[in-house]
């Protein structure tokens, strides 16, 4: 009686365990997603403020950062290299929190071609207008050569 009221007891706690890991395991892919997308909005951040630096000192950074002045035919541009995005499904949660970047291009880095879709790196340019302001942000494919 005894031992098949412990085997009893013992198959109903593996039950219950089987059914919290089923219900964990997408909670744990979900909040994972989720940190690599804070990895990537956090190097976006950091290539903002390179790509800032850059238009305010009118200077290139050696290799990683590019900075085009602005011509009678073209807006200014900055290029950060190597931008790393960390996520793998597409979108990027929380991206519209980063107010400098205009609503279109939120729309273009979220997608699976770009910062939301793929875990790579990136070239990140920034476009800006005669006044400083920020008109477009795009990301392609880092190119090694």
């Amino acid at each position: 009686m005894k031992a098949q009221k412990f085997s009893t007891t013992f198959n109903v706690i593996c039950i219950q365990m089987g059914v919290l890991v089923a219900i964990s395991i997408p909670i744990f892919t979900s909040q994972l997603e989720k940190s690599r997308d804070a990895v990537t909005l956090s190097n976006l951040r950091a290539a903002y403020a390179q790509a800032q630096t850059a238009y305010l000192t009118e200077s290139s950074d050696g290799t990683d950062v590019v900075y085009t002045a602005k011509t009678a035919s073209a807006a200014a541009t900055v290029v950060v290299k190597n931008v790393e995005s960390k996520g793998e499904k597409e979108g990027l949660d929380n991206l519209d929190q980063m107010e400098w970047i205009p609503t279109a291009a939120q729309t273009t880095l979220k997608s699976a071609t770009s910062l939301g879709g793929k875990a790579q790196k990136w070239d990140v340019t920034f476009t800006y207008d005669a006044d400083g302001k920020i008109t477009n942000v795009t990301a392609a494919a880092h190119s090694t050569t």
